[in-house]
């Protein structure tokens, strides 16, 4: 299951569990809805965890793309002279 389908089943757990019941239905006991309750903030706190992991890792990885597009330019350049100096050489060995 994908991270937000699981954030989404969580959301519409949380929101059954504090449904107004038609006076019909018997009422949970408060010791059952403690523990849903309960149960529920563990798997926000899951979540959040999860969210902080998953941000830390894209801003680490922000983090680094600068240094890799100076590499590129760096190697392009490299690349760039190694290229107009092997044209030399074909030019010089056709004169």
């Amino acid at each position: 299951m994908s991270f937000i389908s699981r954030c989404i089943n969580y959301a519409n757990e949380y929101n059954r569990l504090f449904q107004k019941e038609s006076d019909q239905e018997k009422e949970p006991s408060k010791r059952k809805m403690r523990k849903q309750i309960n149960s529920l903030e563990n798997k926000v706190e899951t979540l959040e965890d999860i969210i902080k992991s998953e941000l830390y890792k894209e801003f680490m990885q922000k983090l680094s793309e600068p240094l890799e597009v100076e590499r590129f330019k760096k190697e392009n350049k490299r690349l760039r002279q190694q290229v107009k100096s092997l044209k030399e050489i074909i030019k010089e060995s056709n004169a």
